[in-house]
């Protein structure tokens, strides 16, 4: 059995939330070699579902943002959400657990 390590009351409460909401999509398993906090269906910083766009009439997919490289932990969010957790000002550090240069060294594993 596995177990992820979240930090922050406010990630745990908003991971708590989205669990409460939308548990019969979960994803609780490991698919290759990547932990998943949420399903892609519904954002992990917002809870919002995934958006779709009127002009183009087609959903607009969640990301995955990496909140751990070693190992991988992924959290579904929106493009815009994505953007607020990288912001200089962030409020979402809980979703940065990682130390500078890990994701290239993440990458160039993963191409090898």
């Amino acid at each position: 059995m596995s177990t992820i390590l979240v930090k922050g009351d406010m990630a745990r409460e908003r991971i708590q939330k989205i669990l409460q909401q939308d548990e019969q999509h979960l994803v609780r398993s490991f698919t290759g070699r990547n932990t998943y906090l949420n399903s892609r269906d519904r954002c992990v910083v917002c809870s919002s579902e995934r958006a779709f766009d009127i002009e183009t009439k087609m959903i607009v997919p969640l990301v995955g943002h990496h909140v751990k490289y070693f190992p991988p932990v992924i959290a579904w969010v929106h493009y815009r959400c994505h953007k607020k957790i990288h912001d200089t000002d962030n409020p979402l550090v809980q979703f940065i657990q990682y130390s500078d240069g890990d994701s290239r060294k993440y990458y160039e594993a993963k191409n090898q």
